[in-house]
């Protein structure tokens, strides 16, 4: 059994959740296979956010703290357009170059977003970010000019909302190559292990 977690790296939601994924990943490890899902935000946007948008998001950030005790800045960077386009490729290129889901190279970012302040939609500061992990850099400098690479991401958010996650995070399961939504919207670690162990139980009832 394999559990994807949909989720992206500016999603707010989703740095909420990012302590509960880490928490369900350690009450699951040996039982079962965790991997992302990157659903993309904001694709076609190019515009730097404006003051709506800044008070929009600072609502949104209250409401992630009230449920989710997750920690915030309540600082968004100056300039930035709101697109995660980069900053998913910049994820795809670590996971493609270390062969793994890189979970903690993307807490790291939306921690350095949300909490810090910074940019991290600018590329030098996702190669950074890496380095910074021990991670190849390099593989995330490449992923900026990778065609084919930027050609798979865009399947993968398609995949994502096709499993009918339009709102991240969402979590869903793979068993016996067919894939199907467990969870949509917030959950904790207690939550998430619960849903999990559950539907593992049921399909091994039926095999």
């Amino acid at each position: 059994m394999k559990v994807l977690v949909v989720t992206d790296p500016l999603c707010s939601w989703c740095w909420g959740m990012a302590p509960a994924v880490e928490d369900a990943m350690q009450r699951l490890a040996g039982d079962v296979e965790f991997d992302l899902m990157l659903g993309g935000i904001n694709l076609h946007s190019t515009r730097p956010v404006g003051d709506y948008g800044r008070r929009l998001l600072a609502h949104i950030w209250r409401e992630v703290v009230a449920t989710t005790g997750q920690q915030f800045g309540f600082v968004l960077p100056d300039g930035i357009v709101y697109n995660s386009r980069r900053a998913c490729l910049a994820v795809a290129g670590v996971r493609r170059a270390i062969g793994r889901p890189p979970f903690g190279y993307l807490h790291r970012l939306q921690q350095q977003l949300f909490v810090e302040g910074r940019d991290i939609t600018a590329p030098d500061l996702l190669a950074a970010t890496a380095d910074e992990l021990g991670l190849p850099g390099r593989a995330v400098r490449e992923a900026m000019a990778d065609a084919g690479l930027a050609a798979e991401l865009e399947a993968e958010f398609d995949r994502a909302r096709s499993y009918g996650t339009n709102a991240m995070p969402s979590v869903v399961v793979e068993l016996d190559g067919e894939r199907e939504l467990l969870a949509g919207g917030y959950a904790d670690g207690a939550m998430l292990e619960s849903l999990v162990r559950g539907r593992l139980a049921r399909h091994r009832q039926r095999g």
